[in-house]
């Protein structure tokens, strides 16, 4: 491919996703507020299910199953799916008057859910999505009553048969809590399963189920065991509804969104596929499922023979120790890049470390890097790009004006930073391996850049980006 083919096809990469850019987030951090129904059961397998999604808690609300069913049946999947550890709440009952809910509340007061505790929350825990599939009465208590973890909450992804005009049982079931949310400015998407007729959950995905050892195999042939209530026998479970709030948290670009026209921080899906829906799931349940940052490719090229001969080499080692990731951020910066180069790469392994930092993908981080606008320093720029989607064209990267060029940046997510900079000692070896070749070579000599080359490639494999860096918050 021409340069500046890969060029063009690189600046378009940003722009295609300016305008949503939470579509690119790798890893998901979030709480879960379930009434513990039979589709709830199979949306919280499917977010446990799903490698870029980290359940922090899960909070079981009156709604569907009164709170004692629905501890026992959340108990019984997360033990399924070799996920005790979740921490699970009991949400204030709606109708203290209820016995059962009387009786439930005092038996597990140490589970009581008034506010969720600050140790429950790492530091980086700074945008928590909230995936509520029953009524918002506990998620409106906790935003309203603990400002801290407030300003935690990125969005909230919420079930409901129709926001345009409100109307279904998660609504309905608590009316003025709805209200009093929706008017809270926190970001809001209201996934619906539009009443589509198309079965999802039949008799195929069922046998696959039980062919397969993964999670969510495991969870669904659990689910089907659990013994139903009257109204749920009556249910015709073979079609959606709380699942696609869980499908759509991995695969937005799946569905078609619109704002609220009276409230743009609401927004609610218009159509989906169930076609492509069934394939997800059938995939998940296969252990085939891919997730990640994906344009044109649903993958990128580990063959081997597309690669030069020196970098094929080091191909299966570099990935089995950092990650494609890394390896795809690496290879596409050289590319860019024009040439090999040992800054360039440690500008690529620099925004990885950012983003595991953070726990994102691309084109989310603001970028102030200190590498100056002269070679060599300058050439890390091109890999911080790369690595992180930050780029001139989205304005997100700019050059701190300072009198000392040096391999360094500060990164932005939200309203936390992080300075990175290469270790004195690493970049000791840097400039002892340039100023070797100059000495030997000289800067215009095809053997200068030979020994640039290879030892991009000795750095590229040994260095290793958590350990290269000092990390500062700032």
């Amino acid at each position: 491919m021409k340069k500046s083919t890969l060029l063009f096809l690189l600046i378009l990469f940003p722009i295609s996703h300016f305008a949503s850019p939470l579509h690119t987030k790798l890893k998901h951090t979030i709480i879960i507020d379930t009434d513990c129904s039979v589709h709830d059961l199979r949306a919280v397998s499917i977010l446990l299910s799903h490698p870029g999604i980290t359940v922090k808690a899960i909070i079981i609300s009156d709604g569907q199953t009164v709170t004692k069913e629905g501890y026992a049946r959340m108990e019984k999947l997360l033990h399924e799916l070799k996920a005790d550890t979740i921490p699970v709440f009991f949400g204030e009952p709606q109708d203290l008057k209820n016995k059962d809910n009387a009786k439930d509340k005092k038996k597990t007061n140490q589970k009581n859910l008034r506010i969720l505790p600050p140790e429950l929350f790492h530091p980086a825990d700074s945008q928590i999505t909230i995936v509520c599939l029953g009524p918002l009465t506990n998620i409106t208590r906790e935003t309203e009553n603990n400002p801290a973890f407030r300003e935690r909450v990125e969005e909230v992804i919420w079930y409901i048969d129709s926001v345009n005009p409100l109307k279904g049982f998660n609504y309905e079931y608590d009316i003025s809590s709805a209200a009093r949310f929706l008017n809270s400015g926190i970001r809001f998407d209201a996934i619906s399963n539009l009443n589509k007729l198309s079965p999802v959950f039949d008799a195929e995905l069922l046998n696959q189920s039980q062919k397969s050892d993964t999670y969510i195999a495991k969870a669904l042939l659990s689910i089907s065991g659990i013994t139903l209530s009257a109204e749920e026998i009556g249910m015709d479970l073979s079609l959606p509804a709380e699942e696609v709030v869980s499908l759509f948290l991995g695969n937005h670009e799946l569905f078609e969104l619109t704002p609220l026209r009276s409230n743009l921080n609401i927004r609610f899906n218009t159509d989906y596929s169930t076609l492509i829906i069934k394939d997800v799931i059938r995939d998940m349940i296969t252990g085939q499922y891919r997730s990640g940052h994906f344009v044109a490719l649903f993958g990128f090229p580990v063959n081997p023979e597309l690669y030069v001969y020196d970098v094929r080499q080091i191909l299966e080692q570099a990935i089995s120790k950092y990650g494609i990731e890394e390896w795809k951020a690496c290879t596409l910066t050289d590319e860019f890049h024009g040439h090999l180069g040992v800054f360039s790469i440690v500008g690529a392994k620099m925004g990885i470390r950012a983003r595991d930092y953070f726990g994102i993908g691309t084109d989310l981080l603001e970028i102030g890097s200190y590498a100056g606008s002269v070679e060599p320093f300058s050439c890390m720029n091109d890999g911080l790009q790369v690595s992180t989607g930050a780029t001139l064209g989205q304005g997100s990267i700019h050059l701190i004006n300072d009198t000392l060029a040096r391999p360094q940046a500060v990164f932005t997510f939200g309203n936390k930073s992080i300075m990175i900079k290469l270790k004195d000692s690493y970049l000791q070896q840097l400039k002892a391996v340039i100023a070797k070749g100059i000495e030997d070579y000289g800067l215009q000599d095809e053997d200068y850049w030979n020994l640039i080359r290879q030892t991009s490639i000795k750095f590229w494999l040994e260095w290793d980006r958590n350990d290269i860096f000092d990390v500062k918050v700032l």
